[in-house]
């Protein structure tokens, strides 16, 4: 059968980040099931071999200029995103590569769609214009939380901007039978906090330890994820860390299988929250405390204002309510997706 229409995709993929693995796992899985099996998508990524063969999908470098015109030149649509592409904590250099691969597509007149982005922190002046700029250019604009919508308002944005949920909460994992022991999963990332933090994290860990909670350690990231989770884990006697597969599905499945998540990682609490597991979230970003304050339910702290004693005391109280959390979890989760998803229609639209 002819395809159905082209796609190109660019994001934060083939970096063995699971996080926005999983996004582009949920994007790709909702194009097939929406726009058609048969349309063309081609992913631009650090790992295009990888990529391709997990995801069956065409797949070019992420670096080569020359494929990524190739390929946006035969396409109909670019989705941006999901992720958080356009901030400048990490550097300037990602707001300027993913606005660039913008301007090619509206250079090539096709159509240009943000999915689901979450914007900022934009700290830099000239960063912000250009977000401004180029975003009035864009036909389509969602946001994943409310704070990504007012940023792009405050940089200029006069095109209709979407709140959407974060396509990793549509995932559905596979039902799984739990342990009768109480099991907390641990999605921790190294940050830039002194040292005493994670002193404070272990000691929670050590609470749940004499609770009879197993701990297991799930890293998002290799290797930075890994090397953490290890080093808590070997001062931790009877907590593990996952070694499971890590594709996107394979990690939802476990974190189904939990009782209960303490997550720096957004998606993580992404996920749990997909799978109806009730979670303290640490804020170390804007964009972690935005998703817990749009899911109504679950804990978040700020990383640089973390109280051991406060967080065991909320904890204890909280434990015992766990089957109350999961369906008020559900039952929100069931409420942002309800939001139909107009790229989708935009899309299709587009190339049909």
């Amino acid at each position: 059968m002819e395809s159905m229409g082209s796609i190109v995709v660019s994001g934060y993929y083939g970096f063995d980040n699971a996080g926005d693995e999983a996004v582009l796992y949920s994007i790709i899985k909702t194009l097939k099931e929406e726009v058609g099996e048969h349309v063309k998508i081609t992913v631009l990524s650090n790992k295009p071999h990888e990529t391709a063969s997990t995801y069956h999908v065409e797949a070019v470098n992420r670096w080569k200029y020359k494929e990524i015109i190739a390929a946006i030149k035969n396409a109909d649509v670019l989705i941006s995103g999901g992720g958080s592409l356009l901030q400048d904590v990490t550097g300037w250099k990602s707001i300027v590569y993913y606005l660039s691969i913008v301007m090619i597509a509206k250079f090539f007149r096709k159509k240009v769609i943000f999915y689901a982005q979450g914007i900022g922190p934009v700290n830099m002046k000239f960063n912000r214009l250009l977000i401004g700029w180029i975003a009035n250019k864009v036909d389509y604009i969602s946001v994943r939380d409310q704070q990504s919508k007012e940023e792009l308002i405050k940089m200029g944005v006069k095109r209709e901007i979407e709140v959407v949920a974060d396509p990793v909460l549509k995932l559905n994992p596979k039902e799984r039978q739990k342990d009768t022991k109480k099991r907390l999963g641990v999605y921790l990332r190294p940050w830039k906090v002194e040292e005493h933090f994670f002193d404070k994290i272990k000691g929670i860990l050590n609470w749940f330890d004499q609770k009879g909670w197993e701990i297991i350690f799930i890293p998002m990231h290799d290797p930075e994820d890994v090397e953490l989770s290890q080093k808590i884990c070997a001062s931790l006697p009877g907590s593990v860390v996952y070694d499971g597969e890590h594709d996107p599905q394979s990690i939802l499945d476990f974190t189904a299988t939990l009782d209960y998540v303490l997550g720096m990682r957004l998606h993580s609490l992404i996920m749990a929250a997909a799978a109806g597991v009730p979670y303290m979230g640490i804020s170390y970003d804007p964009k972690v405390k935005s998703f817990v304050e749009a899911m109504e339910a679950g804990k978040v702290i700020d990383i640089y204002e973390l109280d051991q004693d406060k967080a065991i005391h909320y904890l204890e109280s909280t434990l015992n309510h766990l089957d109350e959390m999961k369906e008020t979890i559900k039952t929100r989760r069931n409420q942002l997706l309800e939001q139909r998803n107009m790229a989708v229609e935009v899309i299709k639209n587009s190339i049909l």
